[in-house]
């Protein structure tokens, strides 16, 4: 009695191997077409998910060895240079400046470059901001660029040729930092072993050493 039947459990070893419904429907060209690709797919997916898993997985082994205060600090801070790299960022490029004007550093250390690679409104806009801030005594400068070389990596390249810090923080278009983000970071390079640093709950951010 084939397996199909009710009398046989559908959980049974045998149903591997029957052959009631064998040649029924066999597959076509449009089947393969939509077969190859699906498993080519989700056979990519299946390595990204591996991927993933080895990522979490060295989190846990080596959760317990990062700390949240420098085991050293400056005596004397460090001059810091503040890179903001835009392009076409109209809408969030004032919260940005007016943030990162906050930051609690002295002015005399800081250095604010904005890197603007923008080819709508934002660059007369950037500029006029930038001027602003600078009236009212902030270390900030504007960079303009229209040729993009490079694009992100070449405007943050070109803002290197006039960094003046020792330390470089890259904030994207869209990261609000808080007040305090270099009073608590800056102290972590007091080890000259360490070369890069990047806050929990910051996004795209860096602080590296020139």
């Amino acid at each position: 009695m084939p397996c199909s039947r009710i009398q046989r459990s559908a959980s049974s070893p045998a149903c591997f191997f029957d052959d009631t419904f064998v040649g029924i429907h066999r597959l076509s060209w449009f089947d393969w077409a939509l077969l190859i690709p699906y498993f080519s797919i989700l056979a990519i997916l299946s390595v990204y998910g591996l991927h993933r898993y080895d990522t979490i997985r060295t989190y846990f082994k080596h959760r317990k060895k990062a700390v949240d205060q420098p085991p050293l600090r400056f005596e004397q801070l460090p001059p810091v240079t503040i890179q903001l790299p835009l392009y076409n960022e109209r809408y969030v490029v004032e919260r940005l400046i007016d943030e990162v004007t906050k930051i609690e550093y002295p002015k005399g250390l800081l250095q604010i470059q904005v890197l603007d690679d923008s080819t709508d409104d934002t660059h007369p806009f950037a500029e006029a901001l930038v001027e602003r801030y600078r009236a009212l005594g902030f270390p900030i400068e504007y960079c303009y660029r229209s040729n993009r070389h490079g694009y992100k990596a070449g405007a943050l390249q070109a803002g290197l040729e006039t960094a003046t810090g020792e330390l470089v923080a890259i904030f994207d278009a869209d990261f609000v930092p808080p007040p305090d983000f270099l009073t608590r970071t800056v102290h972590f390079f007091a080890d000259p072993t360490v070369g890069w640093c990047r806050r929990a709950g910051a996004t795209s951010i860096a602080i590296t050493i020139t």
